[in-house]
């Protein structure tokens, strides 16, 4: 989430489309009746942010006990997540093991399910006579889909629904709550405004987990009070418990989502046969792409639709079926749409298809015109602009790279 990117501060990469409110904002939670509640912070790192990647590490927090567990992957972190997470998969010999790429330390590991079920155990030892309300810091409300599709995967989402009543989202409580005093709500400004922690490390599961739990009892104590107030190893006050009742989500809400997600990407895989091979392109185009399928998908629009669409009205009938878009998607998303299907479907068109990439070592030799031209500028605007030298437009192109947002929140479905 401000996203060093926004999204690795929170342990995400995933971005929603410009015009689609964050899906923690979306809508406010119902909350959970009035009961007996014990108050858990919780985090985990994943091997990428698609629903079939798997955990690597699982963390939960409370002030007089702490959980943290890492976990083996059958595959290997994504690039994104190594870098996130400062974990790489390494090979000694004939064995894969988890190594810490900053202390380079072999970590200890268990399976996925040996540690889902620790994680139980030690849940159910927390709750005592209640039950559990969990509490994490993420703006796209990923991970309690991901935790509750790894439960369901092996068979442990029924004990764990007897444990936990439901998750609570700090981002969204401190989005309501302090949106009149800060612009950013990512952990590492919340730490340094609400907790005064200037430098927070979110690489680590139980770092954020930590700090998750914290941001709700500061939010919790009123303003009169000062920062930890219920001082080091105290349960949560009743004010605290309160506010994670009001804003939590019900196990079974989460479990509806993570029910719509799985429909959402089947709608989305649909289109494989047109989008397959755009997402082999850069990553700004492969960004956008993911955009453009996802508003197909939110639409509920289907790839056998768009084919007869076309067979019988060519672009007429596309401009019909696409027309259900033109409440959440620009004039342009259309017309880019439109396009794609045509060229993908008229046997006359070449197909779209990801842009040539340039090697860096070239751009820095190539003259301006032909760089200018790779980037997607015409030769006249590099003619026109006495400015553009090679190594300019060299290094505008390296600002760019390394200012890319992460990856859409469609790119579950990708692969």
């Amino acid at each position: 989430m401000a996203m060093v990117s926004e999204a690795k501060v929170n342990g995400g990469d995933m971005e929603a489309p410009s015009n689609e409110m964050l899906p923690a904002l979306a809508e406010k939670p119902a909350g959970l009746p009035p009961g007996k509640y014990s108050l858990v912070g919780w985090d985990m790192d994943t091997t990428g942010r698609r629903l079939i990647d798997e955990i690597c590490q699982i963390a939960a927090f409370t002030p007089k006990q702490q959980y943290s567990q890492y976990i083996m992957p059958y595959g290997d972190l994504n690039p994104g997540a190594r870098r996130r997470h400062n974990v790489r998969v390494v090979t000694v010999g004939r064995y894969r093991m988890l190594k810490d790429t900053n202390t380079h330390k072999i970590l200890k590991t268990k399976s996925e399910i040996s540690a889902l079920s620790d994680f139980l155990d030690w849940l159910e030892k927390e709750k005592g006579d209640g039950s559990v309300i969990l509490i994490y810091h993420e703006p796209r409300r990923l991970s309690p889909t991901m935790l509750l599709e790894a439960l369901t995967r092996y068979k442990l989402l029924d004990r764990f629904k007897t444990i936990v009543a439901g998750f609570t989202d700090s981002y969204a409580l401190a989005a309501d709550k302090c949106k009149s005093t800060v612009k950013s709500v990512s952990l590492r400004v919340l730490a340094r405004v609400l907790l005064d922690a200037d430098s927070l490390s979110v690489d680590s599961a139980l770092d954020r987990a930590t700090a998750a739990y914290r941001i709700v009892e500061h939010l919790a104590q009123g303003d009169q009070q000062e920062v930890g107030a219920g001082g080091e190893g105290a349960s949560a006050s009743k004010d605290m418990v309160e506010t994670a009742r009001i804003w939590a989500r019900p196990v079974h809400t989460e479990l509806d989502a993570l029910a719509n997600l799985k429909k959402l990407l089947e709608r989305q895989n649909t289109f494989r046969p047109v989008f397959a091979p755009l997402l082999r392109s850069a990553r700004p185009e492969r960004k956008r792409v993911t955009q453009l399928r996802r508003l197909l998908a939110d639409a509920g629009l289907l790839y056998d639709q768009m084919r007869d669409a076309w067979q019988d009205q060519k672009l007429t009938g596309l401009e019909k079926q696409l027309a259900a878009l033109s409440v959440s998607a620009k004039e342009e998303d259309i017309k880019e749409l439109i396009e794609i299907f045509d060229c993908h479907f008229d046997p006359s068109k070449e197909p779209k298809g990801p842009k040539p990439r340039i090697n860096n070592r070239n751009r820095a030799t190539s003259s301006a015109g032909e760089t200018g031209e790779a980037e997607g500028s015409t030769s006249e605007s590099q003619k026109s602009s006495p400015q553009n030298s090679p190594n300019k437009t060299s290094n505008d192109v390296a600002a760019g790279d390394s200012s890319q947002p992460s990856a859409a929140v469609a790119a579950l479905g990708a692969n």
